[in-house]
């Protein structure tokens, strides 16, 4: 109950989550708008002293300032590109750790291949062993990459890992 729980609760707030930063953008744009449509003095006797049209005047000047900070960020600064890197660098899964869907693979593909090479060959050998014990290792660190694994040979009808 609790697991299904604490699923639910994440799905929800990755939902958010994917809205969150324009609606952000969007209120913060109008809330700026609104505030600066009651500080303007000069607009009295003028098509902007109409809130209908004076609101949504500053919304779009505020609207495009924000297109254009982003398109700087994004062609001239390139801020993303080092926001991929830290992620990368700061994802286990990415290096030295497999993902379930990697731990069946190297299972069920490449170690057999590996194996089979082995035969003839005994750096072949020493690399489906290497393979093996990383294999093994990733298992045994991660209960949740291993039950993962599971569910997929299961879903696979394989049977188990060990087996293999």
């Amino acid at each position: 109950m609790a697991k299904r729980l604490k699923k639910w609760f994440m799905l929800q707030m990755w939902r958010l989550q994917q809205v969150a930063q324009i609606l952000t953008l969007a209120l913060l744009a109008l809330n700026l708008s609104l505030q600066v449509f009651g500080l303007i003095k000069w607009r009295e006797d003028s098509l902007l002293s109409i809130s209908y049209v004076g609101v949504p005047m500053i919304l779009l000047v505020l609207a495009a300032i924000i297109w254009t900070f982003a398109i700087i960020w994004d062609l001239r600064l390139k801020m993303w590109r080092d926001q991929a890197v830290v992620l990368v660098e700061r994802n286990p899964y990415s290096k030295e750790k497999m993902s379930s869907k990697e731990v069946v693979m190297y299972s069920l593909f490449y170690l057999p291949l590996l194996e089979s090479l082995a035969k003839d060959d005994p750096a072949k050998k020493a690399d489906a062993d290497w393979l093996r014990l990383w294999i093994k290792k990733n298992l045994e660190e991660d209960p949740s990459t291993a039950k993962d694994a599971r569910e997929i040979m299961e879903y696979l009808g394989m049977g188990s890992l060990e087996k293999k």
